[in-house]
């Protein structure tokens, strides 16, 4: 039996998990919120989108902070409200009214993102919309799974 959409969120969303977890949902027959896809990784990711459906998709993304004697690590909630270019005009209207039902089952979400193309969202993006929606104290980098992150050289020396 397929594993829930909430069981799936609270695994990719607890601070133990991997960063670059994530998961892509959409309605099945039955309009019920059903898991599409999961995976690691900002580049296994956009390839999971599917041109022809309306999903959503959350998104771990971690916040690294590297100093002499300690590290630690925020987790970073992303959500896409996504819909594929090929997406017929009706069924558009899907990615409105199906908004309230992704708020319920997505918590603690920290930046969102409404994309129909892949080219639409990088992660230099998805960076910048973190670091403008956070405090003033910045991590050293963020975290995309599979060993793909930014670096925000905020704390290196040219920059103090």
């Amino acid at each position: 039996m397929a594993e829930s959409p909430s069981d799936v969120f609270t695994k990719i969303s607890n601070k133990e998990a991997s960063a670059g977890q994530w998961m892509i949902v959409s309605f099945d027959a039955k309009k019920k919120l059903a898991v599409d896809a999961t995976g690691e990784g900002f580049e296994s990711l956009n390839k999971a989108l599917d041109d022809a459906k309306c999903a959503w998709v959350c998104f771990n993304v971690h916040g690294v902070d590297v100093r002499e004697n300690v590290q630690s690590v925020r987790t970073k909630l992303v959500q896409y409200n996504w819909v594929g270019d090929k997406v017929p005009s009706m069924k558009k209207m899907q990615a409105l009214s199906g908004k309230p039902k992704v708020a319920k089952l997505f918590k603690g979400i920290a930046c969102t993102f409404d994309i129909n193309s892949k080219e639409d969202i990088s992660a230099k993006e998805i960076v910048s919309k973190l670091c403008a929606s956070g405090g003033a104290h910045k991590p050293t980098y963020y975290a995309f799974g599979n060993d793909e992150k930014i670096d925000l050289e905020f704390y290196a020396a040219e920059n103090k």
